[in-house]
């Protein structure tokens, strides 16, 4: 042994019989399945942390649920809608299934299976199931299953046919509707009216004829071929 050795060894019962040798720490490697927990933890910290929110993922608004075969969570079905933007313009004709939505210009006819939504300009044609008109213009004729509703911002020049017809706009062309007709006050129309039932508010505008088909298929039922003086 050593001089250095035996140095070593008297210094360690020195500090012994003292009570402050100092504690020996063996430092032990983590396991394998401890060692992937943590870094999985840390990563997954990380990951949330470097967003500043939680990685929850959003479930999608305005659809309808629909619940798994297994039982597990339910996913939502929403309605697809095509979207042209504000100073985006279209030059041709637009097909589609789902719902349209034109904020911007469409020169073209528009033919869609579902609702449309124009707060732009289109020049053509529009068939569609239900319209809403908010500050648009619009010239062309529209073909409507179900309801045409326009403000008083709105202005067409063309022929609407529809079932039924919220108007406070203007338009400049004939309008045939196959149920009710409200013009409220701030409507201007120029062009015949052919409706089952129309409703005219003060300071709607008409210029052309109106006629109700409610009147012509029930006037048998309100008037009598003639009246008749009895003794």
């Amino acid at each position: 042994m050593s001089l250095k050795d035996n140095f070593n060894d008297v210094l360690k019962d020195l500090l012994k019989k003292d009570g402050n040798a100092p504690e020996e720490h063996t430092a032990r490697p983590a396991s394998a399945p401890q060692a992937a927990a943590s870094e999985q933890q840390t990563y997954t910290s990380a990951s949330a942390n470097s967003f500043g929110a939680s990685t929850a993922s959003a479930q999608p608004t305005g659809g309808a649920a629909r619940r798994q075969p297994d039982g597990g969570t339910p996913s939502f079905e929403t309605e697809e809608t095509t979207v042209i933007s504000r100073n985006t313009v279209i030059e041709g004709n637009i097909r589609s299934f789902a719902n349209i939505n034109v904020e911007g210009s469409v020169k073209g006819d528009v033919k869609i299976t579902k609702n449309a939504s124009l707060s732009g300009k289109l020049v053509g044609d529009l068939d569609c199931n239900n319209v809403l008109l908010q500050g648009s213009s619009m010239q062309g004729n529209i073909s409507s299953k179900g309801q045409v509703k326009m403000d008083k911002d709105s202005l067409i020049l063309g022929d609407i046919q529809t079932q039924y017809l919220d108007l406070n706009g203007k338009i400049k062309g004939n309008i045939e509707v196959g149920g009710k007709a409200e013009f409220k006050s701030d409507a201007v129309i120029f062009g015949n009216i052919n409706a089952a039932t129309i409703t005219v508010l003060d300071g709607a505008t008409i210029q052309g004829f109106v006629s109700t088909t409610f009147l012509q298929e029930t006037s048998a039922n309100i008037f009598p071929e003639g009246i008749t003086v009895t003794d």
